[in-house]
């Protein structure tokens, strides 16, 4: 059982330097419930987060397998757009500090600037978080400054967090491609950590060769030293293959094991030579989870840890089961490799759909570098992590957009986008609101860039004009996107992202609803047709007091508001007006 200290944002945020957080990933393929004695201790003396005793927001203060535990400093508004599992009190030194790990044995499972000096990355001047680079092992040349190339979550001024809390972290070293089988015998001193070796590609349907035993499995090691992984163990849940591993994982460099009929077939891979070969029942082609130990028995990474289907890979083509560079194991991890880039040739000689001893098809490149600054990649993060995002809102329709003859708040919409490079099927994700509400995504499958649209007639999340966050899960419960939108001022004025469908562009309030279609900020509403259609909803926001609402807006004031007459100079009578601020709405 293991667990890491992922990233520290001890500069806080843009909002307020005393808006610190902290993120535990557990790598693992169990959930580790740390209430049952974990400690996170400062150098200091603060923080120090006995889980035992503390008030966490899931039960047991647990984290599922392969998941993150989100801790905020103060309040749960540190992350507006990301619920804290756990409040915190006491401030990290800005000129450096250690945090300990500890287990429910008192054994020291991980730390964070082992050696007490100043961070080893982050900033105080952008509020940009240190980040775990990969698996490394805690040293300064393990973390990483987050340069907003990649980023999750909002701060408490809803701007962009500069981190990924509860995401995938910005960096991961990248590996160097070496053409020789024999490994280096350097042997590294450091001990090993989580996912400082990776079980990088699965051939679980074998190869276009059609002999039943030309499976194949990848190692990678992201570090910057040699690994020895003699005595260490990949095993299938089901029992079979269970690999004790021999040899040594040069750094960056791979470790190609080929499953043969006997111990001399090196046929699979037939132009590359496997470093280990090995024997036992294939792999089932229905899925199941893969599991690295390392020799003192110790989790160090896992496949499909979830044990169900494969999440890639394919049975009729061969394509391999690729892991997405920098990702952690979850089934948006893993890309079915299409042959656009590939490497080796099967037992017959023919092309293999997969990257043996090379690097995946999918992921960044940073060049590695020996000082803590790393050149930043411009590959957007939806390569990284592909994913459905939250596209474009409207909360206050005045056209009937799902066309059934009416406008009302029905026609709401929520447009979902796909910026996998593959198919996406959203069942099993779900949208819901942070105060209220939940909808189930349907049985729908998107292409590469295709869109959905929900309607508030299908989903009943009834979107507030004094604003809403709206989130996205993904069918393990982790929230892959999120958007607090403000007021929505006047009717048929959504809010878009701009670019279309790009993670990095900014939100807008002030688009052209455009359900199905790209986002824009121009064009006009469309007519209703026959003319002369006035709509049935009500001008003023839905936030303004019920009783106001009703006189002016349900049959009893029909036809009364219009600004015209409230705004006239000289009327002094009650009147509406919409603050500035997006909290509030009042009648003076």
């Amino acid at each position: 059982m293991t667990l890491i200290i992922n990233e520290v944002a001890w500069a806080g945020t843009n909002a307020s330097e005393g808006h610190e957080w902290i993120e535990l990933y557990n790598p693992g393929a169990s959930p580790i419930n740390l209430s049952d004695g974990w400690r996170l201790e400062s150098s200091d003396g603060t923080p120090n987060i006995d889980f035992s005793s503390a008030l966490c927001t899931i039960p047991g203060c647990t984290i599922p397998a392969g998941g993150y535990f989100l801790l905020e400093r103060d309040t749960d508004g540190v992350i507006s757009t990301i619920s804290a599992d756990l409040i915190y009190a006491g401030a990290l030194s800005n000129s450096g500090e250690t945090l300990s790990l500890y287990s429910p044995a008192n054994e020291l499972i991980d730390t964070a600037n082992g050696n007490g000096g100043a961070w080893p990355a982050g900033s105080a001047s952008t509020r940009s978080t240190m980040e775990r680079i990969g698996m490394l092992p805690d040293g300064d040349t393990a973390w990483f400054t987050n340069d907003g190339v990649m980023r999750t979550g909002l701060d408490y001024n809803e701007d962009p967090i500069w981190g990924t809390p509860r995401n995938g972290n910005s960096l991961t070293p990248t590996p160097s491609p070496t053409n020789t089988s024999t490994p280096t015998p350097t042997i590294t001193t450091t001990p090993p950590g989580v996912r400082s070796v990776i079980i990088n590609e699965i051939a679980w349907a074998g190869t276009a060769s059609g002999l039943p035993d030309d499976e194949w499995i990848e190692l990678y090691n992201p570090g910057t030293v040699p690994i020895s992984i003699t005595g260490w163990n990949l095993r299938a849940v089901d029992g079979t293959p269970n690999i004790v591993l021999n040899g040594t994982i040069p750094a960056g460099g791979y470790f190609l094991l080929e499953r043969g009929s006997n111990l001399g077939d090196d046929t699979t891979v037939s132009d590359i030579p496997a470093d280990q070969i090995y024997t036992g029942n294939a792999l089932s082609n229905t899925g199941e989870a893969l599991t690295l130990y390392d020799g003192a028995n110790r989790v160090i990474d896992t496949a499909n840890g979830n044990g169900g289907a494969w999440p890639a890979g394919s049975a009729t083509t061969y394509g391999t089961m690729e892991r997405i560079t920098g990702t952690v194991d979850s089934d948006t991890a893993w890309h079915t490799n299409t042959g656009v880039k590939r490497n080796g040739l099967n037992a017959n000689g023919g092309n293999i759909l997969g990257t043996p001893r090379n690097s995946n098809s999918i992921g960044p490149t940073p060049t590695p570098s020996s000082t803590r600054t790393s050149t930043p990649t411009s590959t957007p993060a939806f390569v990284i992590d592909p994913r459905p995002i939250i596209n474009e809102i409207l909360a206050r329709p005045g056209f009937d957009w799902n066309q059934n003859g009416r406008v009302d708040v029905f026609d709401e919409f929520i447009e979902i986008k796909n910026l996998s490079p593959i198919d996406i099927n959203l069942s099993g994700w779900k949208l819901d609101l942070l105060d209220g509400g939940s909808f189930s995504l349907p049985n729908v499958s998107l292409k590469p860039g295709e869109r959905v649209v929900f309607y508030g007639s299908q989903t009943n999340l009834l979107l507030s004009d004094g604003g809403a966050t709206i989130r996205l899960y993904n069918p393990s419960g982790r929230i892959y996107d999120a958007y607090t939108y403000s007021f929505a001022r006047e009717a048929d004025r959504s809010f878009c992202r701009l670019p279309d469908g790009n993670v990095f562009g900014k939100w807008f309030e002030d688009c052209t609803p455009t359900p199905n279609l790209a986002n824009s900020r121009a064009g006009v509403v469309p007519s209703m047709p026959g003319g002369g259609y006035e709509s049935p909803v009500c001008e003023l926001p839905d936030t303004i007091p019920a009783a106001f609402l009703l006189a002016e807006c349900r049959g009893y004031g029909a036809n009364i508001w219009n600004s015209f007459y409230w705004d006239q100079p000289g009327w002094h009578v009650l009147f509406f007006r919409q603050n500035t601020s997006k909290w509030e709405a009042f009648i003076e």
